[in-house]
């Protein structure tokens, strides 16, 4: 069975981004050492935008990443972090290789 995946692009609020970054990169470490159907959780800085951010993030399957946003590190992390995005854009997916 292949895993599913994630990919977002998260446009964030000018002059938000460092406080963001805590937030993002504290959920996604608890994403991977507490959530045995996380397999990967990465966060990428655009090179072209210093106000945008890319997650990858994968998990057994969608009820995997369902369970991920009921965790209470990623509802923490959301609360706080939420008025901080611009923008989001979701592209899920199957991992083929």
């Amino acid at each position: 069975m292949s895993n599913f995946a994630l990919i977002v692009t998260m446009k964030i609020k000018p002059g938000c981004m460092e406080d963001f970054k805590k937030l993002i990169l504290e959920n996604a470490e608890a994403a991977r050492r507490d959530e045995p159907g996380n397999h990967g959780f990465k966060v990428v800085a655009s090179h072209e935008d210093e106000n945008t951010l890319y997650f990858y993030e994968e998990y057994t399957d969608e009820e995997a990443f369902k369970a991920h946003q009921n965790a209470p590190h990623f509802k923490k992390y959301f609360e706080a972090a939420k008025d901080m995005m611009a923008e989001r854009i979701w592209f899920k997916g199957t991992v083929i290789g």
